[in-house]
Formats: C-alpha cells, sequence, structure tokens
C-alpha cells in the first residue's frame, strides 16, 4: 500500500469516527430529554390519583346547582302560568264576507287603494302619512299614480306611488329638505 492510499484511509476513518461521534452526542442529548418526560409522566400520575377527591368535591356542588336551578326554573313556570292566566285573550277578527268577483262589500274602491298604499308604506318605514291624491271616484283597476307625503327617521318626504291593478308597482319619494353642499 502507498502512503497515498494509506493517507487517504486513514482520513476516512476519521471523518466516520467524527460522524458516529456526533451522533451519539446527539443520542445522548435525546435520552436526556426522555429522562425528564418521565419525571412528568410520574407527576401526572400523581395528579390523577388526586383528582377523583377533587371531582367528587366539585360534583357535589354541581349537584346542588342543578337542583336549585330545577327549583328555579319550576318557579318561574309558576309564574308565567299566573301572568297567562292573567292577560286577557284578544279574540281574532271575524272574517268579512267576500262577494263574487273578489271586491269587499261595503268598501269603496278608493278606500281599498288608500288602505293599500298607506299599508305598503307604513310597512317600508314611513310614518305620518298624508294622501294627496282624491281617490274618492277612483278605479281599483287601471294605472292610478298617488301623490303622498310623509316622514322617515323625523325628515319629510314628497313623492308618488305607481298603483297598478290593484297592485303598487313603484314608489318613488325623495326628501323634502333642502340638501346641504
Amino acid at each position: 500500500m502507498e502512503t497515498w492510499q494509506f493517507t487517504l484511509f486513514f482520513s476516512a476513518l476519521l471523518v466516520g469516527m467524527a460522524v458516529i461521534h456526533v451522533r451519539v452526542s446527539r443520542f445522548d442529548i435525546y435520552l436526556r430529554d426522555l429522562n425528564a418526560l418521565k419525571s412528568i409522566d410520574t407527576r401526572i400520575q400523581s395528579v390523577l390519583q388526586n383528582m377523583p377527591q377533587v371531582d367528587a368535591q366539585r360534583y357535589d356542588r354541581i349537584e346542588t346547582l342543578l337542583v336549585r336551578l330545577h327549583e328555579d326554573l319550576e318557579d318561574l313556570r309558576e309564574a308565567t302560568q299566573h301572568v297567562q292566566d292573567a292577560v286577557v285573550q284578544i279574540p281574532p277578527p271575524i272574517a268579512s264576507t267576500v262577494v263574487a268577483g273578489g271586491a269587499m262589500p261595503d268598501v269603496s274602491s278608493g278606500e281599498r287603494l288608500v288602505s293599500l298604499v298607506e299599508s305598503r308604506l307604513l310597512m317600508i318605514g314611513y310614518r305620518n302619512l298624508r294622501i294627496l291624491t282624491d281617490l274618492r271616484g277612483a278605479a281599483f283597476d287601471g294605472d292610478l299614480e298617488v301623490q303622498v307625503e310623509c316622514e322617515r327617521n323625523g325628515m319629510p318626504q314628497k313623492g308618488r306611488v305607481l298603483v297598478r291593478n290593484g297592485s303598487i308597482r313603484d314608489v318613488a319619494l325623495q326628501s323634502a329638505a333642502p340638501m346641504f353642499p
């Protein structure tokens, strides 16, 4: 064997030993960490042995609170029953008869239009309604433009409501107050 071959072999042997040394030292650190986990495991076991005593105390307290809650619910049920007995029951409105053709007796088409416009505007949040168009002789079928004034969020509004064949097709209202720049 020549010198350069021996040197190459010896240096490869030294590199191998260094790699093994590094790996063994890392494994040693890993084993120390595992040893620390064993002490944690023994602490957890001791805590678990003491847990049933703590749980029994908690269960007793929870049981007394549940019994108290049940009694309070019974009291509440009785109180609501007394309130329900004291409330005056309002009978439902008697449905009026409808004649043939879908029109209600004793109600003119103008009154029905007023009711239709008012209910729609109230439903979408307008208040203090005032219908400017005279609807006394208005027909329920066909197109009709109803001029209205009302308030929304304290601001006066003016505009029109378009009624077509007894249903509202369009509501166009604008603020009557001047806009600030």
